[in-house]
């Protein structure tokens, strides 16, 4: 089985930008080219101008029409005086089965101890929670460094972190914190197309040798990037790391069956 962590949609065509088509019936066809089975589906409590908001509502609706397929994570925004209880909602209520935080769209740090609160709240029903940690525009490096989530790590021991993108520029960093944190994953999308075929490609292979097959997680941030390029670049890169099929295949769903418990499995 294979497990895309990381996808989003939109009822707009156009909701996540112009230049990508957000629609349903576009990650299905993906999923389907590419021979994903399932895929995590993410909400978007946004600040940002270039995406609109993807609320939990629209997610959960989604991913019941399509409940084999689909799983969704809800999204709050940790400025909101209400975010706790929207939170709650999200989990008890609309059945969402993670909480994505995004420190890069959002301007608040993983350690922030609003963020805290949300993950200890995640963490309480027992679903993972995705951080977003590339580095790239609008808000200050300083509140989206991957070292922020080892900070938070420390305050919630038992959460179950899934640092999305690896960590962008910082990937070492990402590795320290997931050295440092037993429950701490690293999905690889963007970041690893990102650096393969550059100056940089051995030092993220040394990443994933030295983190190995149980602690890594095959996304593709559909629709920003092509599902099906991205999964055949992530085989070719665990090639290159010398992992056999059977490492490949906690990288590209165990994994992510693991975290999400038997009832996702």
């Amino acid at each position: 089985m294979i497990i895309d962590a990381h996808t989003h949609i939109h009822q707009d065509v156009d909701g996540l930008g112009t230049k990508y088509d957000a629609r349903i019936d576009h990650l299905l066809q993906a999923m389907d080219q590419a021979g994903v089975t399932k895929a995590i589906v993410m909400a978007e409590e946004v600040d940002v101008p270039y995406i609109k908001r993807i609320s939990n509502e629209f997610v959960a609706e989604i991913c019941a029409k399509h409940e084999n397929r689909l799983i969704g994570f809800a999204s709050v925004h940790p400025g909101d005086p209400d975010a706790p209880r929207q939170l709650e909602y999200a989990l008890d209520t609309l059945g969402l089965k993670g909480l994505k935080l995004h420190p890069r769209f959002q301007g608040i740090a993983a350690d922030d101890p609003r963020c805290v609160e949300l993950v200890q709240i995640a963490t309480s029903r027992n679903v993972p929670c995705a951080v977003d940690a590339f580095l790239w525009k609008p808000y200050p490096l300083r509140v989206q460094l991957p070292l922020n989530i080892d900070s938070l790590c420390k305050q919630v021991p038992d959460a179950r972190i899934i640092m999305n993108h690896a960590g962008g520029f910082h990937f070492l960093d990402a590795l320290a914190v997931a050295i440092a944190n037993d429950h701490v994953y690293l999905e690889l999308s963007v970041t690893l197309p990102f650096f393969a075929g550059t100056p940089f490609e051995e030092q993220f292979l040394f990443v994933l040798k030295q983190l190995g097959p149980r602690r890594l997680i095959f996304g593709s941030d559909h629709p920003q990037k092509s599902l099906p390029v991205v999964l055949q670049t992530t085989r070719d890169m665990l090639g290159k790391a010398g992992f056999s099929e059977e490492d490949a295949q906690w990288v590209l769903g165990k994994n992510v069956m693991n975290l999400l418990g038997n009832e996702e499995s």
